[in-house]
């Protein structure tokens, strides 16, 4: 059970690991598979199109 400063006080004993890894797996089976893109997708397209406006930049004060 929690109380207010959030710390568990068991009020049973531990579960067996067999029990807690078959929860888990049932648990797995019932939300889909979701797709997540690549952690650093959006900051590697925002670098690139940075790259690519300072290179427009240089180009346009060269020539």
């Amino acid at each position: 059970m929690y109380r207010t400063t959030g710390f568990y006080l068991p009020t049973h004993r531990p579960l067996p690991i067999s029990e807690v890894e078959h929860a888990r797996e049932a648990a797995d089976k019932d939300s889909p598979p979701t797709a997540m893109p690549e952690p650093m997708v959006f900051v590697r397209l925002l670098v690139v199109a940075g790259l690519l406006l300072a290179a427009a930049f240089v180009a346009a004060s060269v020539s």
